[in-house]
């Protein structure tokens, strides 16, 4: 699978007019990742310049800050983001077509900071 490392490979790198991710004037399919040396930073997946697949975010330490899936272009399933501390701080589900369907939150030391937010049809 192709891949782009974002500190190197960044002055080949591009938005189109539709904002699908180009390198060297071409829709890229493949991996975006970011690192510092041999640690992972962050990892996405593209398909013809779309998100789509797998995308991960760690802390500088190692610990997860977070993940998710795209199928093209559209959050689905369920994305968390942890504090630093590798406590879960968000987690948000979306339905097949990208769009929210509840979130809840955490604070540092795991206690909740919502009472579990629902999205109505039609809601952002």
């Amino acid at each position: 699978m192709p891949r782009i490392d974002l500190r190197i490979d960044h002055d080949d790198i591009a938005t189109d007019a539709d904002l699908r991710l180009e390198y060297r004037g071409v829709p890229f399919t493949g991996e975006v990742v970011e690192a510092i040396g041999d640690h992972l930073l962050s990892q996405m997946l593209y398909v013809d310049g779309i998100p789509h697949g797998p995308d991960r975010e760690w802390w500088a330490d190692g610990r997860p800050m977070s993940e998710g899936q795209s199928e093209y272009g559209a959050p689905v399933g369920v994305w968390r983001k942890c504090h630093h501390n590798g406590q879960l701080a968000r987690e948000q589900h979306f339905d097949s077509m990208g769009k929210p369907t509840d979130i809840h939150t955490w604070d540092e030391d795991g206690q909740p900071t919502d009472a579990g937010s629902r999205f109505g049809a039609g809601s952002p």
